[in-house]
């Protein structure tokens, strides 16, 4: 099957290319093929000549900090009359809201074109986190810049027409990749002697990566459609997981402390206090996904075994 993927040389799509290239005939828009998401007319001209009757957006700017600090630039951005000024401000600045929203638009508008079907790759941030859980069915309401431009990216799916899947990932981590994930960031901080002051009001869902792609492989496959939380079966906090870091890398245990939302992100993008997303509707699919303890034993496994 020919599949069109954006972000596919990023943390989750090089994982999906190594475990699924023989699955998928994968054809890569990056910018390194001369193709940019922010760019309308070289979108539209990639995803036209292609066969691929669906794309895999997984592109997006994800550090929530910097993400905040484009806010009044994207807004100043928005305010442009001239569509064709705007897009070459995001094409320049590289703002959340341009690649977040604006490059999803283009690319959902290229899909529309061709009558493909979207694969969007979201996040559990759209959520406030005033809830003890959340599934499929509950509204979004974000309450930082990073979380309402994918939220944004979300509705320009959904509004399109076009046969779609948005799926909701939650802290990813893998066993090894050139950038570190939060499970390597804590052990290798941790390996060096570092202190570590750790949230512990803050509930999250880790998600391995390898169940990730194995889950979105199925949905695929099934040719499911419609808003799919696809995350971890565990939920804890930051605090929580790097202790569980420490036990399963062998690392000292008393270099972690606890401290608070508050304290932590002091000048920060504002963070949900529970992001406990359910995924009892993969499961009913009969798609399982590891706990934290699970997900971490094995990323131990799959690092000695590339040792060996």
């Amino acid at each position: 099957m020919k599949v069109i993927g954006t972000g596919l040389t990023g943390l989750i799509g090089t994982r999906f290319a190594e475990l699924l290239g023989d699955s998928y005939e994968l054809e890569f828009i990056n910018q390194e093929n001369g193709v940019n998401i922010l760019d309308r007319e070289a979108i539209l001209n990639f995803i036209s000549v292609s066969k691929a009757p669906l794309v895999l957006h997984m592109a997006a700017k994800t550090n929530v900090d910097v993400c905040e600090q484009d806010m009044y630039r994207d807004k100043e951005i928005l305010s442009l009359k001239n569509e064709k000024e705007m897009e070459r401000a995001f094409i320049e600045e590289k703002t959340a809201y341009g690649i977040n929203a604006f490059g999803t638009q283009n690319v959902v508008e290229a899909c529309k074109k061709t009558n493909k079907k979207i694969v969007y790759i979201s996040t559990d941030f759209v959520f406030d986190g005033t809830k003890k859980h959340y599934s499929e069915d509950d509204k979004p309401n974000p309450i930082n810049w990073y979380a309402k431009t994918k939220y944004e990216g979300e509705k320009i799916v959904q509004n399109s027409g076009l046969e779609y899947m948005i799926v909701r990932l939650a802290y990813p981590y893998r066993a090894l990749f050139e950038r570190n994930d939060f499970v390597r960031a804590i052990a290798d901080k941790l390996s060096k002697g570092f202190k570590l002051n750790m949230v512990t009001d803050h509930i999250m869902v880790p998600t391995f990566i390898d169940d990730f792609v194995n889950a979105l492989d199925i949905l695929i496959q099934k040719g499911e459609k419609g808003i799919f939380h696809v995350v971890g079966s565990q939920a804890l906090t930051p605090y929580d997981a790097a202790i569980k870091i420490a036990e399963e890398f062998d690392l000292e245990k008393e270099l972690i402390s606890k401290t608070t939302r508050k304290e932590y992100f002091a000048g920060k993008a504002p963070r949900p206090f529970c992001l406990n997303l359910k995924n009892a509707k993969i499961g009913n699919l009969g798609i399982e996904m590891s706990t934290f303890d699970q997900g971490l034993r094995e990323v131990v496994n799959q690092i000695e075994r590339m040792h060996i």
